[in-house]
Parts: structure tokens; sequence; C-alpha cells
């Protein structure tokens, strides 16, 4: 598995270690419905749904209220500005699986969250407040329709639309809700400012106030008129004063831009809105002739392009919900040559996984000239990511692929192996390694709770269960019922 050091990367084959080989390449296939629920496949649902509870009561009895639990040292933290982010994000997940006590008393505590304040000097993000507590909110009110969780979704639409009281309309990053006089950076990424349009207009539909919709519409329409080189490519970074992107950004599908291109194609099958059809349309043939690069064993990655025009050859974890998104709008909008890559960049994200030495995927693959593959000391950690799992999903339920579950099983074990502990799940430092002494992490990520292990279980539930045709889901994971 590792093969030497090179220019400071661990260079690994493509097949792991611990007897994990890959049984099945990528094949292109017509679409089919995925496989009945097999008892099989209902033990791995349910082990899953273990895997929240006691993920949950690591939180429950460390953290409750707080932000995040920390599991190693049996503590909570306050990172998100004491808004119990792990709860919020965690309560649909709690409700799908029907841990029906635990939900509750989540419920319960929301009543008591104040998203008018955050703690003095705090600034919290808009962007992660978007996706992680107005998201949440607004997916368990989709399952639950209880009242209360509309009322403190709208709490939360006004608290951060404060944010957005800028010339152009994008939003400021950070917002102190404490302070009543707006500040922050001048420039916002793309993600930040063009991820919060399936949120801010699902607020606005099920409350009725429209508003919420309008400043979710403006920011889309400013991001599309700013100056660009590429066609169907956006810089990472937007001026929130001028609403002109900056010259001197890379173009990526990785993290400051990844959700901005996933929203596109959500935003029309939640709308109908053709012009969002369009964009997504253009982004992805973009995309696929300027990002997409292969090595010499032909593994398919999407990197990212530099300022001076060259193809960076390394793939984020973050990226890896891209073949998910690419098997959706394959499936919506009949473009079966996008399924075909969806395929290979699905295999090649497992592949991430399965070529170290805990089957745990690190934060980047470098992708060698030569064919090989590398990782680097400084990218090695796993952070309880979900974006892999998540193309698992996808693709099994709109394939039908049972390979996939066979795959999102073997990293659910390899995560119950490695990052389960006393007290919750641990991100772990390096995934070359299997010695956990000094391995691990002080930290269990709320969209672990959101969304790694939501993936999981519905890999591993009927089709029927949120279908892919009745609901989107959001960018954490939240699902929302299409309203066209």
């Amino acid at each position: 598995m590792l093969c030497g050091l090179l220019g400071g990367l661990y260079l690994l084959s493509v097949y792991g270690e611990l007897g994990r080989t890959l049984t099945q390449q990528p094949n292109v296939h017509s679409p089919q419905q995925p496989n009945e629920h097999s008892p099989e496949q209902q033990r791995r649902q349910k082990a899953v749904r273990v895997a929240m509870q006691h993920a949950w009561h690591g939180y429950r009895t460390h953290a409750f209220g707080h932000d995040e639990l920390q599991p190693l040292t049996q503590s909570g933290n306050i990172r998100w500005g004491n808004w119990s982010i792990s709860l919020l994000d965690a309560l649909d997940s709690l409700k799908l699986m029907e841990l029906h006590t635990e939900y509750a008393e989540a419920k319960a505590h929301v009543r008591n969250i104040d998203f008018t304040r955050s703690p003095h000097g705090f600034t919290i993000s808009v962007f992660e407040m978007t996706i992680r507590a107005l998201g949440g909110l607004l997916g368990a009110y989709e399952l639950d329709h209880d009242p209360l969780l509309l009322q403190k979704a709208e709490e939360v639409g006004r608290t951060l639309a404060r944010a957005f009281d800028t010339p152009t309309g994008l939003p400021y990053s950070q917002l102190d809700v404490n302070n009543p006089k707006l500040s922050g950076a001048g420039m916002a990424s793309l993600a930040e400012a063009g991820t919060m349009q399936l949120e801010f207009k699902q607020l606005a539909q099920i409350s009725g106030k429209r508003e919420f919709w309008d400043m979710a519409e403006r920011v889309s329409d400013v991001l599309e008129a700013g100056s660009r080189t590429h066609t169907g490519l956006y810089p990472m970074y937007i001026s929130v004063l001028t609403g002109q992107y900056a010259k001197w950004t890379e173009y990526t599908v990785g993290a400051m831009a990844d959700s901005f291109y996933e929203y596109m194609l959500k935003q029309y099958i939640m709308h109908g809105d053709d012009k969002y059809r369009t964009r997504y349309i253009a982004s992805v043939d973009a995309i696929t002739s300027t990002l997409v690069g292969r090595t010499k064993g032909n593994l398919a990655f999407v990197g990212r392009l530099a300022n001076d025009g060259r193809l960076v050859r390394e793939m984020e974890h973050l990226a890896c919900f891209y073949p998910g998104l690419l098997a959706l709008g394959a499936q919506v909008l009949d473009r079966p040559q996008d399924l075909l890559l969806a395929e290979e960049l699905t295999h090649t994200c497992f592949v991430a996984y399965n070529m170290t030495a805990t089957g745990l995927g690190p934060e980047h693959v470098y992708f060698i000239e030569d064919g090989g593959l590398g990782i680097s000391p400084s990218d090695s950690r796993y952070m309880l990511r979900p974006e892999t799992v998540e193309s698992l999903f996808v693709m099994y339920r709109i394939t039908g692929d049972q390979k996939y579950q066979e795959w999102g099983w073997q990293i659910f074990e390899s995560i119950e192996q490695y990052a389960r502990v006393e007290h919750g799940y641990a991100a772990l430092v390096n995934v070359l390694q299997t010695n956990m002494t000094s391995n691990l992490e002080d930290s269990m990520e709320s969209f672990f709770l959101a969304e790694t292990l939501k993936y999981l279980y519905l890999l591993f539930s009927p089709p029927t269960v949120l279908p892919l045709d009745e609901y989107v889901f959001t960018t954490e994971a939240h699902p929302f019922r299409i309203i066209k």
C-alpha cells in the first residue's frame, strides 16, 4: 500500500491492504430500481442507527446544548456561537432513524435557544449557520411539521438576514449578532455567497415571507452578473461591496466553491426555474472539459485550475460530492454521459479510502503524472466527512448497483474500527496509521450526525425512504420536499 515518499507525498498503490480489493470496476448501464430491502441491508441499517445512538449519547451526556462534542475530553465547545449546532444539525437524522426519545428531548431544547444572541465579541459564520442551523430546523420541520420548528427557523432567518444588508445584497461572511452595526470582510467565497438559496427560499415558501425569497434570488443574480473569464466556471471569491469577482483566484469544485455548483441543479429541481438548469449544464460542460483529469491508469479526478491555467492534479475530499451531483443531474436532465463520469469519479473517491491502512479517506489526494497516487502528511486527516458516502447513496439510488452498498459498508466498518471511541466518534490525524495512540483528534463535527450517518442509513434503507424524485437534500443533507 505505502510505496515510498516523493516530494513530500506518501505514494500509494490503488489497492489498499487489510484485504480490501475492488471487486468491480465502474461500468455504465441503464438505470434500474434499487433492490428490495434484504435482511442483510436491514442489519446494516440497524447498525448505522446504533452508531447514531452512540454518537448522540456522547453529545447528550457531555455536551448537550453546546455546539459540538469533544469526545476525548468528554466536553463541549461553542465554536459556532453557542447555538447548539450539533443538536440542530442532528434533528432530522434523529427523526428519520425513529430515535423518538432522543428527538423529543432535542426538540424540547430548541425552544430555549436564543438565536438573537451569541457570546460577547463572537462572530458567527453566516454560511455555516444557514446550512446547519436554518437548514437543520427546516429539515426537521419537513418531517415533523411542529410549528415550533418553523418559528425558530424564522428567528434564525431574520438574524442572518442582517448580513445581506450590503450594497450588492451579497452577505458578509461573518456576523456579530450582538452588534446592530454591520461590519465584515469585503470578500466572500463563492460557497459562502452561493449556498443559501435552498434554505431561504424554503423558509419563504413555508412561512409565506416573500422577502426571504427575494433576498436569495438577488444573490443569485449578482453572482451570475459578475465578470468572468471562463463560461460555466466561477472564481472562488467575490466582493460583497462591488459584486465583482477577484481576478487572482483559482477555479475548483472543492472548498470555497463546492456547494454553489450543487445549488444550481437543486434550485432547478426544487422550483423549476429554467435559468438554473441552463447554468448547471454550462458548469458541468466547463468542469468536465477544464477540471477533470485522468491518470495513466485512467483514474478520473476533479482537480483545480490554477491562475496560470495549469490543472492542479489534486482532489479534495469535499469534491467527492460532485459524482453524486452529476448522477442526479444525469437522471433529471437525461444526460447519460454525466452518469458515466459520475461512476468513474465515485470509483476514484472510494479508491481514496480503499488505498489507506485505515480504509478512511484523507482530506486531499494527489494524482502523480506517471499514474501513482499520493497523500501529503499535512492532508492525511479524516474529519468524519460525508461527501463520499453521499455520492455512494445517490449512485445506488439511481443505478441500483449494489457495489455502492458494499463500498459504503466497508467505509462504515472502518469508521467503527478506527473512529469510534467510548464517548462518541473522533476524527483521525492520519489515515495511514492504524496505531490509534495519538492518532485521534478531540473533534466530532456536527456534519457527522447530519450527513455522514444519515447518508449511510439511507444507503441501506428501502428506496421509498426519502426518494430522490420527491426530496432534495441540502448541502448539509437536510431533506426538503420538492414543491415547484
